[in-house]
């Protein structure tokens, strides 16, 4: 069987692989990024960093950061959406052995789950290393729907059929560079600059970011507990920073069959949140006050199955199992990112949700998921809709410049309602810059004014066309009649 041929088994609401297969990480990260509409959180293993295989990144909605490059000698300048520093490192090795990486020991058993119902990425895996040592190992992770600033992540290691010294190391890596995209791996990739980090009490540490054009302050703090067949363990962690990283560190010794449960609990802040004095000190509070892994796992669990009943469409088809199982796969995406969370955040439907993917840019998506949103969740439509009357004079400004009048919305949108087009792109098939026409498509005011039109009809929320949505109606008109 080739790469090509591996593909997950759906089912009605999980999606499953029975297999490691280092060419399809890339794809299978991407399909089980965990979102709550603040954050989005790449599907990479713990273990795993930055590479050819893997991609680990966290992103925060409307999070964005403006970059002036070089691109084989002409200037470009772009906006993107910010990786935050990575919250999920979390490593182990066997006597100060190497570090467990899947690629450099024999996999006895396999298997990786997509939780829909209930926004659970798991794995669980038995391995085998050079010296015969087998492992079983179990991780468990979401990002909460409940309280979106919080994610969790739980593993499991048990010696299997042998004993010694377990090491254990967490981290929080503010050293991220954008590569996950052609273009950006040709440019200047390094959107946030570490400010500071270190640790509090036994069990915490914390990283401070900032974008460096933006200038928005980021928290990123993580609380590590550990336990030894169900015990909780106090093994004196060490805190150590350096390399724009913070690390806890600690080992213990095992017995053959014992099992050592590790819980990461990370909360993710910015200078963009609300009801907050800064990040740092909201992140404190928000870790001080959440509780276990499982504590946290019931309230996402149920946030999850109450959204679920409001987003009732497509949960009980009369399709196969397959069938159902993308319908699901599409609303669980949906969901993630454009979760109830949204309306507080000011911002549009990025075209691949909150990844790197395009950037992270708004184009005219809103035209294919707000008819659902109108129906089930039209909070969500109207905080979109709102997002492009927030930049209504922009698109004005647009507009005058190019020679018309009205209003004429930019193909690419991002914080502030600018064109967002990169004037240039990098076709990776022959490694040359081409420029970039796309800027070209004005039918997106018209798909705008579709959705001002029917989100009104469906949810006679008059007001908001008093307001809002009769003026954008006008102002896209009049681009057009010019």
């Amino acid at each position: 069987m080739s790469s090509s041929d591996i593909q997950p088994d759906v089912t009605g609401w999980s999606l499953v692989w029975d297999r490691f297969d280092p060419e399809q990480e890339g794809r299978r990260e991407a399909l089980c990024t965990l979102g709550n509409g603040y954050l989005a959180s790449r599907g990479a293993a713990p273990e795993s960093r930055a590479g050819d295989v893997h991609y680990p990144g966290t992103y925060v909605s409307g999070l964005y950061n403006r970059l002036r490059a070089d691109a084989d000698g002409r200037p470009v300048e772009f906006e993107s959406i910010v990786q935050v520093p990575n919250w999920l490192p979390l490593r182990w090795r066997i006597d100060g052995g190497e570090w467990f990486d899947p690629e450099s020991v024999t996999i006895l058993e396999f298997r990786q789950e997509l939780d829909l119902r209930r926004g659970i990425l798991s794995r669980s895996m038995r391995i085998e290393d050079g010296l015969g040592r087998q492992t079983g190992i179990t991780d468990r992770r979401f990002v909460h729907l409940a309280d979106p600033h919080l994610a969790a992540l739980e593993m499991r290691i048990t010696a299997e059929n042998w004993e010694g010294r377990l090491d254990i190391e967490s981290a929080i890596d503010g050293g991220i560079q954008h590569t996950l995209v052609a273009d950006d791996r040709k440019l200047a990739g390094r959107h946030i600059q570490v400010l500071d980090a270190g640790a509090d009490e036994d069990d915490v540490i914390w990283l401070r970011a900032r974008t460096v054009q933006s200038r928005i302050d980021i928290e990123v703090a993580t609380r590590l507990c550990l336990a030894l067949d169900g015990e909780r363990q106090r093994p004196g962690l060490q805190a150590r920073t350096g390399d724009d990283r913070v690390w806890q560190a600690c080992s213990l010794e095992v017995l053959r069959g014992q099992t050592v449960g590790i819980e990461k609990i990370a909360v993710v802040f910015s200078g963009r949140d609300q009801a907050i004095s800064e990040p740092g000190l909201a992140a404190r509070r928000s870790l001080a006050r959440a509780g276990s892994f499982e504590a946290l796992l019931d309230r996402h669990t149920l946030a999850w199955d109450h959204l679920w009943q409001r987003c009732s469409l497509g949960l009980e088809l009369d399709v196969d199992g397959d069938a159902q199982g993308i319908v699901h796969l599409h609303l669980f995406h949906l969901a993630g990112t454009l979760s109830p969370h949204v309306p507080d955040r000011d911002v549009g439907v990025p075209a691949r949700g909150w990844t790197e993917a395009y950037r992270g840019h708004v184009f005219w998506d809103e035209l294919f998921v707000l008819p659902y949103f109108h129906l089930h969740l039209p909070e969500v439509s109207r905080a979109m809709l709102l997002y492009r009357y927030r930049r209504l004079d922009e698109a004005r400004a647009l507009a005058r410049e190019a020679g018309y009048r009205g209003a004429m919305f930019p193909w690419r949108s991002g914080s502030n309602g600018e064109e967002e087009t990169p004037a240039i792109y990098f076709n990776p098939r022959n490694s040359r810059w081409i420029e970039d026409h796309t800027y070209l498509q004005r039918h997106i005011g018209s798909a705008i004014a579709l959705n001002v039109w029917e989100y009104v009809e469906i949810t006679e929320d008059h007001a908001f066309l008093a307001d809002y949505g009769a003026e954008m109606l006008l102002e896209i008109a009049r681009f057009w009649s010019s």
